[in-house]
């Protein structure tokens, strides 16, 4: 099972997006989408913003955000 940063690098890669432009897309800060990509869950903020961020940046994409929130959750705890 892929990570969810290789998850998303690849949806943003495929769309042929760059991190600023997908910054610009859903209004998040680089350094969290970043992050995401990364799976480096220290630099995120929150739980609840971890979980929102993720929920709009895989939307954006085109991704189902379920799957990769409850990832997310299970990583988390």
């Amino acid at each position: 099972m892929a990570s969810i940063g290789e998850t998303l690098r690849a949806a943003r890669e495929r769309r042929g997006l760059t991190i600023a432009e997908a910054s610009r897309l859903t209004r998040i800060a680089p350094r969290f989408l970043e992050a995401l990509e990364n799976d480096d869950l220290e630099a995120l903020p929150a739980p609840v913003y971890a979980r929102g961020f993720l929920r709009s940046y895989a939307a954006a994409l085109g991704l189902d955000p379920d799957p990769l929130v409850e990832q997310l959750r299970a990583e988390l705890a």
